[in-house]
């Protein structure tokens, strides 16, 4: 059942406010979860929404890197496309900006740089993974060996076409089951489905555990009891702004400036979505 079926069935089975469905879907528990949630004048609503995109951005990538690195013939036939997927999958997540902004916005110049900055740890730990699991092919393996990070950052900067497009489809979808948690009608549902599907096509996981990804990682940290109320309070950065900043200065340069490569792929997705 797609989620837009899913959430007008929903509304067809609740009388009087009594929902007569005995298994919770997903969809179903996320409304719920979202409908208790602070308003959007209310200070911690920024901090609540924050959490729950954070923790996606993670949640998604940790899948599209399970998904992709299982198979060894399909790492073989695109090492371009392994190496993208290897750094998309060790980025750092955007841990947005007052009053409304929950992802990396990829029409700025500088989105690319920033999450690309301080990713050598991240992406040796990631090309750790994919080389322990490969074994067939010693060659292959020792492509993916974790001392080859920095070139193979300057390999997917070279050519950062797919790298937006993973950025810019994880980013509408995101937005969209934040649209979904605040207005929780018919509309939204749909633009999530939308937008799943697309982003499906580009990061090569199944549309069914993609979306039960999305709104089960929502409810589960839709939770705000422990956020202060006060909206002074600065929000989270990223640890990133303290600590390792010099990590990759001197071996390749993650974290350089530089325009954007190709903004048209950010335009092609937002006039779809």
């Amino acid at each position: 059942m797609s989620i837009v079926h899913a959430l007008i069935a929903r509304h067809r089975e609740t009388l009087g406010g009594v929902v007569y469905n005995l298994a919770v879907s997903p969809l179903q528990h996320f409304l719920d979860r979202s409908a208790t949630a602070p308003p959007e004048r209310d200070g911690r609503n920024f901090r609540v929404w924050q959490r729950v995109s954070t923790q996606l951005q993670r949640e998604i990538r940790a899948l599209v890197a399970r998904t992709f690195f299982a198979d060894e013939a399909r790492i073989a036939a695109d090492l371009d496309r392994a190496f993208t997927i290897a750094v998309y999958t060790s980025c750092q997540p955007h841990f947005g900006e007052r009053p409304m902004e929950f992802t990396y916005d990829l029409g700025n110049q500088d989105t690319l740089p920033l999450a690309l900055r301080s990713i050598g740890r991240a992406l040796q730990a990631r090309l750790g993974e994919v080389s322990a699991g490969i074994h067939s092919d010693p060659r292959l393996k020792r492509r993916f060996a974790p001392v080859w990070h920095v070139d193979i950052v300057n390999a997917v900067k070279s050519k950062p076409r797919m790298l937006i497009q993973l950025l810019a489809r994880e980013a509408v979808m995101i937005n969209a089951l934040i649209a979904l948690g605040t207005r929780r009608d018919e509309r939204t549902a749909k633009r999530l489905q939308r937008s799943a599907e697309a982003a499906v096509r580009v990061m090569g996981v199944d549309s069914e555990t993609l979306c039960n990804l999305l709104l089960s990682a929502g409810a589960k940290n839709l939770r705000y009891r422990r956020i202060l109320e006060s909206d002074d309070v600065g929000s989270a950065g990223s640890p990133d702004a303290r600590v390792g900043g010099d990590e990759d200065r001197n071996d390749g340069r993650a974290d350089s400036r530089g325009q954007m490569a190709d903004p048209g792929v950010v335009s092609d997705i937002q006039a779809c979505c």
